[in-house]
């Protein structure tokens, strides 16, 4: 027997006695299936540690305990996995590190630990070993530090997925060595018959799947898995700017950078990614103006920028309009679909007119409060007059005394101004 799938059933118990044990109800030990490649336990109620004696399996291509109840670490003896090419782990409870005896297995072409207890780091044997590597999903783990510069070696890379992890540092620039992110697909291949049945004399009928974090959710991929290409390191502790080399991955279809650190502008170059479908730049604090190559992103479906220091104008575009207004939000952006107007010159001359018309307007109750203040002093003052006698004549006395030498001051000098000098009389 070469194929054994025993997917979602209600198998319980200890999954090492199942596999490496004779006495057991669920018994893969025995010699017919020394020539098996193809074993599917997933979605079942396993439990127990991984089994340590897979040098009776030298053969196995295909290997799926996803889906269980796993834990304890990955065990030294899976090395002897030569001819393994598809490694899915995920949704167990997995901890400790990648063991170092993994490098030996190096026709993986896929890796999917998500959803473990895993820690440490991502190991550089990684990059100088699993050449062949296309998917690497180790989301939802413990894994820290940096990403180290080996893994740019994975030039077949189309699916990495980092996400709910603790990782920091900055992105590599060398990722523009993920060559298959950048090289266009036409076809769609067997990516399972293609590399883990090799010369086998398996019919093919099985396609290689794999679920991958993109437009905000989490979406299963299988006949058409050979055209995903998606970089997922959301909810990490990176930092730095988005470098530029991460735009030339022409052919890449999901970018998410969510929930870090990411600080400056996003790069110009944004625009050259025109076969993006769903881009997440949220939860970071990146600012500048959003550049105008978004309204090259025809192919965009899902765009979150909110929860930055983005300023501006938001590009004008059939696309970008088609979003939500919650794609902008928390930013200091303005313009469609935001409901908030940008300044722009139409708009200064309107602010100019108003600040005119408020200017004119403040005149206007200048004067209106002036001539109040004098009419209501004016009249207090002739009430004054009218109601008290002993101001009254002191008021007119005043007017008198005021009058009096005001006569007598132009009487003599209009007398000084007429008067003939005494050296012109005859």
């Amino acid at each position: 027997m070469r194929d054994l799938d025993l997917s979602n059933n209600s198998f319980s118990g200890g999954i090492s006695h199942s596999v490496c044990d004779t006495k057991h109800d669920l018994d893969l030990s025995n010699n017919s299936f020394f020539g098996l490649w193809f074993l599917d336990l997933g979605k079942n109620q396993l439990s127990g540690e991984l089994p340590d004696c897979w040098l009776k399996f030298p053969e196995l291509g295909y290997l799926n305990i996803g889906n269980n109840n796993i834990s304890g670490g990955i065990p030294n003896s899976i090395q002897f996995l030569a001819w393994l090419s598809s490694l899915n782990l995920g949704g167990n409870k997995i901890s400790g590190q990648l063991p170092l005896s993994m490098r030996n297995c190096m026709k993986l072409v896929k890796i999917d630990l998500a959803d473990n207890d895993l820690d440490g780091s991502i190991p550089t044997w990684m990059g100088t070993s699993l050449f062949h590597l296309q998917i690497l999903i180790l989301r939802s783990n413990k894994l820290s530090n940096e990403i180290p510069l080996e893994i740019c070696n994975l030039n077949s890379l189309q699916i990495l997925d980092l996400a709910d992890n603790r990782f920091s540092g900055r992105i590599p620039r060398c990722v523009y060595n993920f060559t298959a992110m950048a090289t266009k697909r036409s076809t769609i291949n067997n990516i399972f018959a293609d590399n883990v049945l090799g010369n086998s004399t398996h019919n093919g009928d099985f396609w290689e799947s794999a679920t991958v974090a993109t437009k905000g959710t989490r979406m299963q991929y299988d006949t058409i898995l050979s055209l995903v290409t998606t970089i997922g390191l959301s909810r990490n502790n990176f930092s730095g700017g988005i470098p530029k080399e991460l735009t030339s991955l022409v052919e890449l279809r999901s970018l998410n950078l969510s929930a870090n650190n990411f600080r400056g502008a996003i790069p110009d170059s944004i625009g050259n990614m025109k076969q993006l479908e769903s881009l997440d730049f949220s939860r970071n604090s990146l600012s500048g103006q959003i550049p105008n190559g978004f309204t090259l992103l025809s192919s965009l479906a899902y765009l979150n920028l909110s929860c930055n220091n983005l300023t501006g104008k938001i590009p004008e575009s059939t696309q970008l309009l088609g979003f939500n207004a919650t794609s902008f939000t928390a930013n200091n952006l303005c313009g469609p679909p935001l409901t908030s107007h940008c300044r722009g010159d139409g708009d200064e001359v309107h602010e100019h007119e108003d600040e005119k018309e408020g200017d004119e307007s403040k005149i206007e109750w200048l004067y209106v409060v002036l001539s109040l203040g004098y009419a209501v002093g004016f009249s207090v003052v002739c009430s004054a007059l009218v109601l008290k006698k002993s101001w009254r004549d002191a008021y007119f006395g005043l007017l008198d005394s005021m009058w009096d030498k005001l006569y007598v001051y132009v009487y003599i000098r209009w007398r000084r101004l007429t008067a003939t000098p005494s050296g012109a009389r005859s």
